[in-house]
């Protein structure tokens, strides 16, 4: 897959069936644009492409943390596995998010011949721009409607956070359809780990979702091996050692220094809340709890593939 980032427009003689969103977890509802982007484009042999933000734009606008359910890497990945074309990425400015709903038709989109959006599409400056706004353009539209989760609810970037908020990561997973994960390097930590015989490879969130607190059931990519594992979610409250959340996993059947290295790390299960314990003893023996229910949960019976 081909990846271009905008500063402005861009020039080239490709013709593009094109999707727009920020695409934050390219769940169910973002899944469903990108498979009509890729069936118009077979249609009437264009570009596949999908065109996102390289962050996003309340993180400029309201000077907000953003936490996302995938990092630009992921989004590159899982929209390459796709078969995507072409991913165009804006460099999200306070000059772009000043552009009129037009002027921002005529800086980025001069060569889409289709364009694909969800119902409830807004764009330009202060959101001016929406579904009305697409008409009588050089280009055809496809309006996608709502993949519903409920009644009431729709598949949302928002729903799953909340679904990861409550512990629900099973369905969470089934709206991304994938474990929700992390990718990161693994740091340096206070290394209690490893005198209490559960050793930990410790990943910070940094710009990710920072799910609920607790004890999971999660599985670990490295080097194009796969692992199994009990992971940890909070700030270690035992020994109050941590001002911000940190993942730290426990790796079945894995002895081997990974400082420096990235892993992948999926959440499967959600085993029980982060607590404080009296004692290291104490503490232990729960973690042997965790272990043995992790395992019979996962149906595990070799830790590494």
């Amino acid at each position: 897959m081909n990846v271009i980032y905008l500063d402005k427009e861009y020039l080239t003689d490709e013709h593009y069936a094109l999707a727009l969103g920020f695409f934050d977890g390219l769940h169910q509802g973002h899944l469903a644009l990108v498979d009509e982007v890729k069936k118009i484009a077979d249609e009437k042999h264009l570009k596949s492409a999908i065109m996102t933000f390289d962050r996003h734009p309340l993180s400029l606008l309201k000077n907000e943390k953003c936490q996302s359910l995938i990092s630009s890497n992921d989004r590159i990945e899982l929209l390459a596995d796709m078969g995507i074309d072409t991913l165009f990425v804006i460099r999200f400015t306070m000059d772009v998010a000043k552009l009129s709903p037009q002027a921002f038709i005529d800086q980025y989109l001069k060569h889409v011949d289709h364009l694909v959006v969800g119902f409830d599409f807004h764009f330009g400056h202060k959101n001016k721009g929406d579904v009305s706004s697409l008409s009588h353009q050089h280009f055809e539209v496809s309006v996608i409607a709502p993949i519903m989760y409920d009644e009431k609810r729709k598949v949302s970037s928002t729903l799953i956070k909340e679904l990861l908020t409550s512990g629900n990561v099973e369905e969470a997973n089934r709206l991304l359809t994938r474990p929700f994960s992390i990718r990161g390097e693994v740091v340096h930590g206070k290394k209690r780990g490893r005198t209490i015989g559960y050793p930990t490879a410790n990943v910070d969130f940094d710009s990710y979702y920072v799910i609920r607190r607790g004890v999971y059931g999660v599985r670990v990519k490295l080097n194009d091996r796969v692992y199994y594992g009990m992971g940890n979610v909070g700030i270690n409250p035992t020994f109050n050692e941590l001002s911000n959340d940190l993942l730290e996993v426990h790796i079945f059947d894995l002895d081997e220094d990974l400082y420096g290295k990235t892993i992948k790390v999926e959440f499967i299960k959600f085993i029980r809340d982060e607590k404080t314990f009296s004692n290291i003893e104490e503490l232990k023996l729960q973690l042997k709890k965790d272990e043995e229910q992790i395992k019979k949960t996962l149906t595990i019976t070799k830790y590494s593939i």
